[in-house]
């Protein structure tokens, strides 16, 4: 009996595994066991009706007659007697068959038991296999429209007919109806440069004040901050557009026939038309450039002479004195360089000499690069955008090649600007590899004697450059004309007299001060948040050494939280940058609103806004490329 009775228990022990309760308590307990197999099947259930739609699309542009580029290729599949009912079950069953393989392959992979190698590859096929429904329609689907929608039209000639339209902001251009549209779209897209870069270096000072004051001892000021962060970061952007253009500089200005009362000193008038401000010009291109060329020759020196060289054993071998080196000396180290870089066998012998002068010659170049860049930046109003259309046989990159290669022998300021932008990338470049191999470590004479030394330095370049831009820069005071022939004009009709003034719209003014405030908002809280992460101790260590608060905040706190700042302060600037796009609120002409209204008038939508986003994807890799190389900088000495 106790053997039956035993039996019988097992037998009850065996059946309460599989009962109902057993498992409603399992899943009670474990709610992920039943979410998970859901949320898979409402994954593959939504990628099954999504590839089906897009198999379908793609088969339907391979029936006979459908894609005419396409009529004589082995990729047609249908006739075009072909039912709709026949290519819907081939895609029905086509669907299928790639649902049953990539599941299958998914499976396979969480097995385990893939080498790394097998592992890769596999993934690789999967993600190709998935991505093959919406690719295939992709292609497909751009080539019917290419012969079936004129807006598809690629080429850009319509680009250089006549626009038809005005500008209201067009400094420091001017254009007519009968410019190219080429000519309206440089005018916009300098407006949306100059605006965005004013409000980056705006928005980081004041983003860094307000930042900081919300750390403050003093409650007054930290309530201030942090009203003015909470203000402006939770109100619409569009918004603070429009208060700023209809309230505060609309209504608060002084119209522009009392524009004789608000000016300080006849120099700067102030109205509700804008601030005119005196006509600066450059005069002399040479000595501007070489104003700018005092500073980077002292940035070369001083890397010269604060560079210590490093072996492959991390030794040093000689640190650099300094004091200038004799010309002979350079020359030499010149020539040892060339050898180094053509005959590196026969510079073995003199690979300490080349180590000192290969990095100086990167700085010349990279220094050169910069020069040229602001050259043609600087002479932006003669850049050229006329594609050589007497090469007409040639596509429009060939051409625009062809113009680039002729402008460099006659100085064409955008052939210079491109040039120069390639040289400063590819020397960039070639920094990088010099830090990597440790030729550009620096050692820095903080002695009272060096301070001095420094100092000194940098007083002479600063007064070498004042004396360079007097000689370059011309002023002239803006002379407002209220009489003619001695008779006094109606307000309407005052003007300035041609060439003595500038003006700076209200609706640049609005842009720029809209997106500085409302940037500012977000930079100040990464700054705080910056600070704040940093460990209390490097404080209490700054304390210690008897460091004022302003040499804490300088010398300590700032330059460890630029680690934490820099990479969420370059997303920042990035909506900075994008954010522009909404001058069209305020009738600021940005090369958003150029472009918008070239579509209205052209009909070329496709060609029009990939231009826009070739654009806007242009300015954020460069803004992304320029703090990455400021991140590298800052993340170089490991903590």
């Amino acid at each position: 009996m106790s053997s039956e009775g035993a039996t019988t228990e097992v037998e009850e022990a065996e059946q309460g595994k599989y009962s109902p309760v057993v498992y409603f308590n399992y899943f009670r307990n474990n709610p992920r066991a039943v979410v998970s197999p859901l949320l898979y099947l409402v994954a593959a259930w939504a990628y099954y009706t999504l590839s089906k739609n897009f198999l379908y699309n793609s088969l339907l542009n391979l029936t006979a007659g459908r894609i005419e580029r396409l009529s004589d290729s082995p990729f047609i599949l249908f006739e075009a007697t072909e039912t709709i009912e026949v290519i819907e079950a081939t895609s029905l069953n086509f669907t299928a068959a790639l649902c049953i393989i990539l599941f299958y392959g998914i499976y396979s992979l969480g097995k385990g038991n893939l080498t790394q190698r097998q592992y890769d590859i596999r993934l690789q096929a999967v993600a190709i296999l998935g991505a093959f429904p919406f690719i295939s329609f992709s292609i497909l689907h751009i080539l019917y429209l290419l012969e079936n929608d004129e807006s598809w039209y690629f080429d850009l000639f319509f680009m250089e007919e006549m626009a038809g339209f005005t500008l209201s902001n067009q400094w420091p251009f001017e254009t007519v109806l009968q410019n190219p549209r080429w000519e309206f779209y440089r005018v916009g897209l300098f407006n949306a440069i100059r605006v965005v870069l004013l409000s980056i270096v705006c928005c980081t000072i004041l983003g860094i004040v307000v930042g900081v004051s919300r750390l403050s001892a003093n409650r007054m000021l930290a309530g201030l901050a942090e009203s003015y962060v909470e203000f402006f970061r939770n109100m619409p952007l569009v918004v603070q557009l429009f208060f700023l253009y209809t309230v505060v500089l609309g209504a608060n200005l002084p119209p522009f026939k009392e524009i004789q009362d608000n000016s300080f000193f006849d120099w700067i008038f102030i109205s509700n038309r804008g601030v005119d401000v005196p006509e600066t010009e450059i005069v002399d291109m040479t000595l501007f450039l070489l104003g700018i060329g005092a500073l980077l020759a002292a940035r070369i020196y001083i890397r010269f002479s604060e560079r210590v060289l490093i072996d492959n054993d991390n030794d040093v071998i000689e640190p650099i004195q300094p004091h200038p080196p004799s010309f002979s000396l350079v020359y030499a180290r010149y020539m040892v360089g060339i050898i180094r870089q053509n005959l590196s066998f026969l510079a073995r012998p003199f690979a300490p000499l080349g180590k000192r002068i290969e990095p100086v010659l990167i700085d010349i170049i990279f220094s050169v690069s910069i020069l040229v860049v602001l050259y043609g930046v600087f002479n932006v109003v003669e850049w050229n955008y006329t594609v050589k259309a007497d090469a007409s046989e040639g596509g429009l990159g060939f051409r625009f090649l062809l113009s680039f290669i002729q402008g460099i022998s006659t100085y064409e300021p955008l052939s210079m600007f491109i040039l120069g932008l390639i040289i400063l990338i590819l020397s960039t470049l070639i920094t990088f590899n010099v830090d990597a191999a440790g030729l550009n470590t620096f050692t820095v004479d903080d002695s009272s004697k060096g301070l001095r030394y420094r100092s000194i330095l940098w007083g002479g370049v600063i007064l070498v450059m004042c004396i360079f831009f007097y000689l370059s820069i011309g002023v002239e005071q803006p002379n407002l004309i209220t009489e003619k022939n001695g008779e006094e004009l109606a307000w309407g009709l005052w003007k300035f007299e041609e060439g003595t003034s500038q003006r700076i719209s209200s609706m640049f003014l609005t842009l720029w001060i809209g997106l500085t405030l409302y940037t500012t908002a977000q930079v100040a809280e990464i700054v705080r948040g910056s600070i704040q992460s940093l460990p209390r101790g490097q404080v209490e260590a700054a304390i210690s050494l008897g460091l004022t608060p302003y040499q804490r905040l300088r010398l300590v706190i700032l330059p460890q939280a630029l680690r934490s700042m820099i990479p969420s302060m370059t997303n920042q600037y990035l909506n900075c940058w994008k954010n522009s796009s909404l001058a069209f609120v305020v009738a600021f002409s940005d090369f958003y609103a150029v472009f918008t209204t070239i579509v209205n008038n052209a009909g070329q939508e496709v060609p029009v806004f990939i231009m826009i986003l070739l654009t806007y994807q242009a300015g954020s890799l460069t803004i992304s490329a320029f703090m990455n190389y400021l991140n590298s900088r800052v993340t170089k000495v490991k903590i």
